[in-house]
């Protein structure tokens, strides 16, 4: 009868600590099986579409007047954005318009990682 309450205290244990110990990501062979705490270092991505206001090429930055963005709850609004390499805006001036994807960064601003222009 020891044998078989013994038996049991390990499964019971085993069933409680090995999923916490997967989440972890400690587990050999386990690296792709996308944990709750991997899923939530992923950036997200969200897509706007606009005017170009203005370009600060010296700050890396462009203004834009944009249509609103409904997963992140904003209205309508002109909002600054850092670009993620300068080149992206070559070609472009203000007045144009674009559509646009944008993520936060670290700092908690929000940076176009890519654009391109709305063909009327």
């Amino acid at each position: 009868m020891k044998r078989f309450y013994l038996t049991l205290i390990l499964a019971c244990s085993a069933a409680v600590t090995l999923p916490a110990y997967a989440a972890t990501g400690n587990m050999p062979g386990m690296d792709n099986m996308g944990t709750v705490s991997g899923q939530a270092t992923k950036a997200q991505t969200f897509m706007g579409q606009g005017k170009i206001n203005s370009i600060n090429p010296a700050a890396n930055m462009v203004n834009v007047a944009m249509g609103p963005v409904k997963a992140l709850g904003w209205p309508s609004m002109s909002m600054n954005f850092l670009l993620q390499n300068k080149a992206m805006l070559n070609g472009y001036k203000a007045g144009e318009m674009v559509k646009f994807s944008f993520a936060k960064d670290a700092a908690g601003g929000y940076i176009i990682t890519r654009i391109t222009p709305v063909r009327q």
